[in-house]
């Protein structure tokens, strides 16, 4: 049989973690600077601001509120601003192989053990009617965990090609959406993008309004939006007359963790 390798394997592998601590890292040591761009006199954010604070939010809410949440939705983005093109490729390239080899690789594992019924209550001639509940149980969590994890391999066989573009594409969703929701306007939105790769020294040729809006901001609303569609259907993909509702709410939970997780890159 093929070595399939361990998720512990596959991180000592791809090494993602030191990825992730990076990105902790370096919003960490550019979070003022971050701050200090969205709340500046030429950021569109101000004014955004202080209408809500107006309008909706309590009256001693600090005009820092909001922009420490539109800083907080850009902590993947900052660090793929602040990474030369080919960087940003590799990064994403990485942290993709790396999750596609672990669905992968759990995906054969649980199907190892479901394409044998009788693991842990192997059958006799003399007594043919075994009757292992928990080994049940663990057949029906398991055929869940199968279902989780071949939609998610089905959804990275369908990536496209990473390019330098796509760390920023994917991470931004949020904080469009975010800016959408405020109301601000699609001016406005260019204008601060333009405004925060300007302070960072984004290093991309194509920093016009236009490209942007096209090279940026629409795919960043679009793979969010995707995401957001399936993560809520996978409640209703999920289901198994054999277990209990405590026990198939944690496995959904952790379905839509796993797909948060693998999908952030």
């Amino acid at each position: 049989m093929k070595n399939i390798l361990t998720t512990r394997q596959l991180r000592q592998k791809h090494d993602p973690d030191s990825i992730l601590k990076n990105i902790e890292s370096f919003f960490e040591k550019n979070l003022d600077k971050l701050l200090a761009t969205l709340s500046h006199a030429d950021s569109p954010l101000i004014r955004y601001s202080a209408n809500l604070q107006i309008s909706f939010l309590d009256p001693d809410q600090k005009q820092d509120d909001l922009i420490n949440k539109a800083a907080s939705l850009l902590k993947d983005a900052l660090y793929f601003m602040m990474l030369p093109k080919k960087e940003r490729t590799s990064v994403t390239q990485r942290m993709r192989a790396y999750y596609s080899d672990v669905v992968k690789n759990q995906l054969v594992r649980v199907e190892l053990i479901l394409d044998d019924p009788e693991i842990g209550s192997p059958r006799h001639s003399t007594d043919p009617n075994s009757n292992h509940k928990a080994m049940r149980q663990v057949h029906s969590i398991l055929s869940i965990i199968k279902k989780t994890l071949a939609h998610e391999n089905d959804h990275r066989k369908n990536l496209t090609r990473a390019g330098y573009l796509t760390g920023l594409q994917v991470s931004m969703g949020k904080f469009f959406t975010f800016l959408k929701k405020i109301g601000m306007s699609q001016r406005d939105q260019i204008s601060l993008i333009q405004h925060i790769f300007d302070e960072f020294d984004v290093d991309w040729e194509e920093g016009d309004r236009e490209n942007i809006k096209v090279s940026i901001q629409q795919p960043s609303l679009e793979f969010h939006k995707i995401t957001q569609e399936e993560i809520q259907k996978i409640s209703g993909t999920l289901f198994s007359k054999s277990l209990d509702d405590a026990t198939l709410s944690n496995l959904v939970e952790h379905a839509v963790l796993l797909s948060r997780r693998i999908r952030r890159f």
